[in-house]
């Protein structure tokens, strides 16, 4: 099995399709490791300009791929770093390598002796940051077996839960009593005040979609002041206008919206990838932010998605500690940063002494906590 380094923009149409077959058949479904993702963040996005693909291969089939979104240096470690994700992060909502369920651990392996060879040859740094990988996964399994055959040293920095929802589990009654009462009492009191039924539309082959929940995004929290509404940069515009269209154009996108009558007043999105769906982005009309139209919109959509869909889960795909998306759907799944020595002996030894340097830190943070307070009494 070999590896090989490709630049995003430099991809021909033979490796994508190699890449879409690869991801159709990876362990874990991750569709931000797809081309339909960084393809357009390369084009869009500066910190994307010069993303890699770490390629595992056996003749014309890619076996694993790892995106390199950029490389930089890091405090902690005081060393620089190839990292999985960039800016903008809404872009890139899973860390984990698309690996080919039928020889995992091979394909692990393929990609960490590739982060070798590259840090030895091709001055690539000799550290790897997933900030946010599926730690209770198959993916990460096969990658901790092969760094230990391998004495690659693994640093876990953090861990955290997300909110999943899944058919084994709760999907048939997600919501709980008292939360599933509230909803459904703003849902009536919406109705009245509007004098229109709200319900929940399926806008995937509305042509208006698009361009509405750029307008829906920037009217609330996301549009003001350092929020993170697409519209509110022409790049990030750009970006969702090309990405849409390419998860539209491949039958994998899901636009639900809750209307009031004819009009829209809250949507979501969602992408499907292996037996799951992902959860994209959300955004409602702040002219009717006191009916807590999200509450209704993720409700509603979780209920149509189970009777419309033949998808397992569903994964909201949120940064960590979002209260609303722990309190609406109530399974987890676990998701951790962690930092992997990939080249040569100092950079597996700078790996090896984190846990030991981040004790020492927060010690010292804490010494200078005490001083200040002893200081001010």
């Amino acid at each position: 099995m070999k590896t090989r380094i490709v630049r995003v923009q430099d991809i021909t149409e033979d490796d994508e399709e190699a890449w879409r077959r690869c991801a159709e058949r990876a362990l874990e479904p991750n569709p931000f490791a797809e081309p339909d993702f960084l393809i357009p963040s390369s084009r869009h996005f500066v910190d994307y300009a010069d993303a890699r693909l770490l390629i595992a291969e056996e003749g014309s089939d890619f076996v694993g791929v790892l995106p390199i979104s950029r490389m930089t240096r890091s405090r902690m470690p005081p060393r620089r770093v190839a990292s999985v994700r960039s800016k903008p992060r809404v872009v890139a909502g899973l860390d984990t390598p698309l690996v080919d369920r039928s020889s995992p651990d091979r394909a692990s392996g393929a990609l960490l002796d590739g982060l070798r060879r590259a840090a030895e040859s091709d001055g690539w740094p000799g550290i790897v940051l997933f900030d946010q990988i599926a730690s209770d996964g198959p993916v990460f399994d096969s990658l901790s077996r092969c760094c230990v055959e391998r004495h690659r040293p693994v640093f876990i920095k953090d861990s955290w839960e997300r909110a999943t929802v899944t058919r084994a589990g709760r999907w048939a009654n997600p919501v709980d009593g008292k939360r599933r009462r509230e909803t459904a009492r703003r849902q009536r009191l919406l109705a009245e005040e509007a004098g229109s039924e709200v319900v929940l539309v399926d806008r995937t082959s509305d042509a208006a979609a698009a361009e509405d929940f750029l307008v829906m995004e920037s009217s609330g929290w996301k549009g003001r002041e350092r929020g993170r509404a697409f519209a509110r940069s022409p790049e990030q515009a750009a970006w969702f206008r090309e990405w849409h269209g390419r998860w539209l154009a491949a039958g994998r996108l899901s636009v639900l919206a809750l209307n009031v009558g004819s009009i829209s007043v809250a949507m979501e999105y969602f992408v499907r990838a292996g037996e799951g769906l992902f959860g994209f982005r959300i955004a409602y009309d702040d002219a009717y932010a006191h009916f807590k139209p999200g509450a209704m919109m993720v409700s509603l959509a979780m209920n149509f998605l189970r009777d419309n869909t033949d998808a397992a889960w569903i994964d909201s795909t949120t940064d960590r500690d979002n209260d609303f998306f722990l309190g609406m759907m109530p399974e987890r799944r676990t998701l951790s940063t962690i930092l992997i020595g990939t080249g040569g002996a100092v950079d597996r030894a700078m790996v090896s002494a984190l846990p030991t340097m981040t004790k020492l830190v927060v010690a010292e943070k804490q010494v200078r906590k005490r001083l200040v307070r002893e200081h001010s009494e």
